[in-house]
């Protein structure tokens, strides 16, 4: 082990740390994976542009429309309107990509890039946010490894949903919050944190557990100096952008309410279990933490045993850690990375579903509970003088088997055909094809949102069967409707 104690020269580390980072953005931008979108994505897709949940009740009495009438939807105002119908989530994330596919285009990879460049982009803030912690180790590296291969970060690095956004604002505000709370207690540090952490509570409702740990840490070790002038001049800024937009999107809640207890009347009937929230959320807390084998057998022992494992791994950092700033290190981590565990478990029971234990919610802690395997394997090896077996057991234990999962995960990916809105839409450019026969209008505002915005077609209403009908040069073409909203 000493010889590679001494192979791992600053230098080396530092552009090791560097190739790593460059590699995991390369894979997650370049990564070729098969895509097909879910209902949950033609949700942000359709409100991206302009198009809301009410809006095929706005044309019930078209008998058709073109492309320049259903254009005239595409505005700012429009899908901050169609955000609020739906229950108000998402807001920028929704904006951010109306303007990108603006500019870029509407095919499915332009709408799935903005959401690759947000995993670049948080990628490259959790190299920064390493830096805090590790400065110049080999376990920079290893976070980066961690990271890029954890299933709910490239998963929705290829999903049309904010998580990504919300994921890499999360991120920067932890970093201006570290800053504040033990390097430098600048009301600018302050003031990013709480713009980042409005930025993510817009991108996506859930991020609030994070949010709400640095609220408290702030609250319980800097009460004394947190409420100057300065101080509450610096947060007015981003708790006026929250409270404005919430008091605009007010009654969206009453939607996101309606949302829940229709959830909440399906779950009844299938049944409801304190229990079964438990097991999940031990589940969920092993995966994030990387022991990933309940991904693997998902039965109660291997949960539970997952479950414990990140426990030891906690108790055994503690027990090694030999400065008051590790100790701190790793409590601060833990709690952040655990604090979607909590909020999420605690939701589900007040909610009565299991709709808030979903893998995508825990995007926000991920960064933490990634980062936090990475800085208590630093601590234990930096600790013990058998490092090589340390070195090994993490290896073997932790390591391998989540970049196993990650390959596997790419090597098995083989989504449905849940919409062929897509395909369609490329059909119509490839044969331009002007005049489209649709069964109802919500069928034309998805294949019409994947269509180049100078595409003159015209869509007809026709609901006597659930087709699409194509007019071709040689004739009509009947395609039956694929639509299947879970």
């Amino acid at each position: 082990m000493s010889g590679i104690s001494s192979y791992l020269t600053p230098g080396r580390v530092n552009k090791i740390n560097l190739l790593c980072l460059l590699l995991a953005i390369c894979w997650i931008l370049f990564l070729p994976l098969k895509k097909e979108i879910w209902y949950d994505e033609t949700v942000s897709v359709l409100i991206s542009k302009g198009f809301s949940h009410d809006s095929p009740a706005e044309f019930a009495s078209h008998a058709s429309a073109t492309n320049e009438t259903l254009a005239q939807l595409n505005t700012t105002s429009n899908v901050y309107h169609a955000t609020l119908v739906d229950n108000g989530n998402s807001f920028l994330y929704n904006i951010c990509l109306h303007w990108f596919t603006g500019i870029c285009g509407n095919s499915l990879t332009v709408y799935v890039l903005f959401s690759k460049i947000c995993a670049a982009a948080a990628l490259l803030a959790f190299f920064v946010l390493c830096s805090l912690f590790f400065e110049s180790s080999i376990f920079t590296a290893v976070a980066i490894i961690l990271f890029a291969s954890d299933k709910i970060f490239w998963g929705m690095a290829h999903e049309i949903r904010a998580y990504e956004m919300g994921m890499f604002f999360i991120i920067l505000s932890a970093i201006n919050w570290f800053r504040y709370m033990y390097r430098a207690e600048k009301p600018m540090n302050l003031f990013l944190t709480g713009l980042f952490a409005a930025c993510a509570i817009l991108c996506h409702y859930l991020s609030v557990y994070a949010v709400l740990v640095f609220i408290g840490y702030l609250v319980a070790t800097k009460k004394a100096k947190l409420f100057t002038a300065k101080n509450i001049l610096a947060l007015l800024i981003p708790v006026a952008i929250i409270g404005v937009y919430f008091y605009g999107a007010a009654f969206a809640f009453g939607n996101m309410n309606r949302q829940n207890l229709t959830i909440k009347a399906k779950t009844i009937s299938e049944g409801f279990s304190v229990a079964q929230v438990a097991i999940r959320s031990m589940k969920f807390a092993a995966l994030n933490f990387k022991f990933i084998y309940p991904a693997v057998k998902g039965n109660t022992a291997v949960v539970v045993l997952s479950f414990l494992m990140v426990i030891g791994t906690y108790i055994a950092a503690l027990k090694f850690s030999t400065t008051k700033e590790q100790k701190r290190n790793l409590n601060l981590l833990f709690i952040l990375g655990f604090s979607s565990s909590i909020f999420l478990g605690v939701l589900s029971l007040k909610a009565h579903h299991y709709t808030p234990l979903y893998s995508r919610y825990y995007s926000f802690s991920v960064p933490f509970c990634t980062l936090f395997v990475a800085y208590a394997l630093k601590v234990i090896v930096d600790a013990i003088d058998m490092k090589a077996v340390v070195a090994g057991a993490a290896t073997a234990l932790i390591i391998i088997p989540c970049c196993a999962l990650f390959v596997l995960g790419n090597v098995k990916n083989a989504p449905i055909l849940a919409y062929n809105h897509i395909p369609l839409a490329k059909t119509i450019v490839n044969d331009n094809i002007a005049k489209v026969e649709v069964p109802n209008w919500a069928e034309a505002f998805l294949v019409s949102s994947f269509l180049p915005a100078d595409h003159k077609i015209e869509y007809v209403l026709n609901n006597t069967a659930y087709n699409f009908v194509l007019y071709k040069p040689a004739g009509i073409e009947t395609i039956p409707v694929i639509r299947i909203d879970n």
